[in-house]
């Protein structure tokens, strides 16, 4: 019992000589405003008032059917956001915490007088020393996006999710625990259902590579899709994906590319595209395979002034026909390119043209042309202050 009390009075004077240390707390306060100009020519139909798709390009949302051309005009600055990021020390590790809120996908407002919209969640989470938790990208996604204008980009080609998550970072290994959530299409049906039933957390391993030649990863990731029926009606789902930028040339110039690939993957693709499973005639869950990825390259016309970047990217499924409608969505596209210019660090002034289309089992598609010019400025500021000792 001696040795008990003895260990724990050595490791409580640890613990108070570790806290009487001056320690420093830095924050950073930033974000940016833009301004988005955009102009929509859709071949196949229109969408409604409050559709993402006329705020940025999101696959499942371009309309399809016979030749219908509409036009949409839709300016806004609900991209705009702000976060704060502050770090400091806990018992000799690092502790970093970050917020960030935008606009976007706002249901509440409109363009009639005001404008006026509510902010959302993007980022909050913490990191200490090697853990991480809180909401934040998935690990599964390759934080490598085409230097676009538009808000999401080649989202097509996109592993695309933020969430809930615990990772732990060995090294270049990161090994993740993330939320669950299950997406269905009933037997012979079309529409996406969330069945909001989940057994186990979405299991993800990662590598990533880096160096003077730019970076890569290659991440897997594992998980249960669950129909709330029973315990037992639920299935495996899998995928692979690896991308990433490479360096080209000295004036900052690169190459980015992302290829993913598995089954049941569901809303980690394309912001939702398709369902991770369907249902056969005997209520069981049966994976869905696909396949997605983007290649983009950013070059610079002039040193930190002005570039261009361009990008193309494309998803597509392997449906069972016998078990789905033919009105599912079955693949999806989209190239893009645009001129953007930097008169100094913090503004930036562009224009963009894109051409997407979206094509269902049937064969039944639409595409639509858009020219958006955007005016952004990017603000930051940063300080720190010494902690009293204790």
């Amino acid at each position: 019992m001696k040795y008990l009390f003895t260990s724990f009075f050595l490791l409580s004077n640890i613990l108070l000589c570790a806290q009487d240390v001056e320690k420093v707390t830095s924050f950073n306060f930033g974000g940016y405003i833009k301004a988005d100009f955009i102009n929509t020519w859709y071949q196949n139909g229109d969408v409604g008032e409050r559709s993402p798709l006329r705020d940025f390009h999101l696959p499942g949302h371009i309309p399809v059917g016979p030749s219908d051309q509409n036009f949409d005009l839709d300016y806004h600055t609900k991209e705009s956001r702000f976060n704060f990021d502050v770090k400091s020390n806990i018992l000799g590790k690092e502790i970093h915490g970050f917020i960030e809120l935008d606009f976007m996908l706002s249901s509440a407002g409109d363009e009639k007088v005001s404008n006026s919209f509510n902010p959302r969640l993007r980022h909050a989470y913490f990191e200490w020393d090697r853990l991480l938790v809180g909401q934040t990208w998935s690990s599964f996604m390759v934080v490598v996006v085409p230097d676009e204008i538009d808000f999401s980009g080649a989202l097509d080609g996109l592993v695309f999710v933020r969430q809930l998550q615990i990772r732990y970072k060995a090294g270049s290994w990161w090994f993740a625990l993330e939320n669950p959530e299950t997406t269905i299409t009933e037997y012979q049906g079309s529409a996406t259902n969330v069945t909001d039933s989940e057994i186990l957390p979405d299991i993800i391993v990662r590598k990533n590579f880096s160096g003077h030649w730019g970076n890569w990863t290659i991440a897997a990731i594992g998980r249960t899709l669950h129909k709330r029926d029973s315990l037992s009606n639920s299935t495996v789902g899998f995928g692979l994906t690896t991308g990433g930028k490479l360096v080209v040339g000295g004036q900052g110039d690169d190459f980015r590319a992302v290829a993913t690939y598995g089954s049941g993957l569901g809303r980690y693709l394309a912001a939702g595209f398709l369902s991770g499973a369907v249902v056969d005639e005997n209520q069981k869950l049966n994976v869905i395979q696909t396949i997605n990825g983007y290649i983009a390259y950013n070059h610079f016309w002039k040193p930190k002034t002005l570039s261009s970047s361009f990008s193309l990217s494309a998803y597509k499924a392997m449906h069972n026909n016998e078990l789905v409608s033919n009105d599912i969505n079955d693949m999806s596209y989209s190239i893009s390119g645009n001129l953007k210019w930097d008169p100094v660090s913090k503004l930036r002034l562009g224009v963009e043209y894109i051409y997407a289309g979206r094509e269902l089992l049937d064969g039944t598609s639409g595409t639509f042309h858009r020219i958006q010019f955007a005016a952004k400025y990017t603000f930051g500021y940063h300080n720190s202050v010494a902690d009293e000792k204790r």
